[in-house]
């Protein structure tokens, strides 16, 4: 039973910002789509995860659960991803989530390692090196008080359907990477293992809420990902309701000429629509001709007021970035 969820997993922002994206953009569709596609799919085995973590049946109930966290690497340049941390006062765990089907072939004391679908190899980052530099990572953050600390790195398989393969000299790999009916098995013999406590409920909960503060957004550049230019997406407001293009800005309020829709801060997701998929910075020129608005003084408030934006540079030449 978890007992303290300090930080639980949302549905990611790049689902949102992709599909608004799709509404602008006809150039790379398909890549944007299997980008969305992935996404979606890795959110929703890590949401089926959850009925499995209730039922882990750790001995004790002082469980610390953090999900979906992306924390400064040791090189401070970088950053590494963890799905599933859970801190108790034996030991921690930390799950990554595989949402594919197909095949995991693990070979030669599982230094070699092969993805395959439907008889297809694919690329993919062997699993468990995976979660090992997680969990290096992890202990550079923590620091020497915890050197000591048991990590227990697990891969879990949401696709029921998902094989494992290994030859002889990697048979080993089965205590690693599992289906997620499995995970209950692996916890209890964690907790068969480590029995000395370490930290109290109080001190796990300390560093996990300082590993929520440090959790990091990832940055949504689709621009350079997906190689756009500005003709390539579409301006305008898009409307909250029924998600055309383009508002009509009546005074105060944004109009949609399709549906009637009426909303004053229409214009703040579009905004972001442009940092995400234009380009980093936005100039109040650009400003009047991706919101479609005539003044420059309307440009200037909608920007300023939006809340999602820093500015540099003197009035004239005012340079407008997203908040950090």
């Amino acid at each position: 039973m978890i007992s303290i969820i300090i930080k639980k997993r949302k549905e990611p922002e790049s689902i949102l910002m992709l599909n608004r994206g799709l509404k602008r953009i006809r150039k790379r569709r398909r890549d944007m789509e299997l980008e969305l596609r992935n996404i979606e799919q890795g959110y929703q085995a890590e949401c089926q995860l959850d009925f499995y973590l209730e039922r882990i049946g750790i001995n004790s109930n002082d469980v610390v659960l953090l999900q979906d966290l992306r924390l400064p690497a040791a090189d401070r340049q970088s950053f590494f991803q963890i799905d599933n941390l859970l801190l108790t006062a034996h030991f921690a765990v930390n799950i990554d989530v595989k949402s594919q089907p197909g095949t995991f072939t693990f070979q030669n004391n599982a230094r070699n390692f092969q993805y395959a679908l439907h008889g297809k190899k694919y690329g993919m980052m062997h699993p468990i090196s995976q979660v090992e530099e997680q969990c290096d990572q992890l202990r550079s953050w923590l620091g020497t008080q915890w050197e000591n600390y048991p990590i227990v790195n697990l891969v879990a398989l949401a696709d029921p359907n998902a094989e494992i393969v290994t030859d002889s000299s990697s048979d080993w790999v089965y205590d690693w990477v599992m289906p997620f009916a499995l995970l209950k098995k692996s916890f209890k013999r964690a907790a068969d293992q480590y029995t000395q406590s370490l930290f109290q409920l109080s001190e796990l909960t300390r560093v996990g809420y300082q590993l929520a503060q440090a959790h990091c957004k990832p940055e949504m550049h689709y621009w350079k990902r997906f190689g756009l230019e500005q003709g390539d997406v579409e301006s305008g407001v898009l409307c909250p309701f029924c998600g055309s293009l383009a508002m009509d800005r009546l005074r105060v309020i944004w109009d949609c000429p399709h549906c009637g829709g009426r909303d004053r801060r229409a214009h703040v997701m579009s905004l972001l629509d442009h940092f995400v998929f234009v380009k980093p910075t936005m100039t109040n020129q650009e400003c009047r001709e991706f919101l479609h608005v005539e003044k420059e003084y309307t440009a200037r408030t909608l920007m300023t007021n939006a809340g999602i934006l820093d500015w540099y540079g003197s009035k004239s030449g005012r340079v407008y970035v997203l908040k950090k």
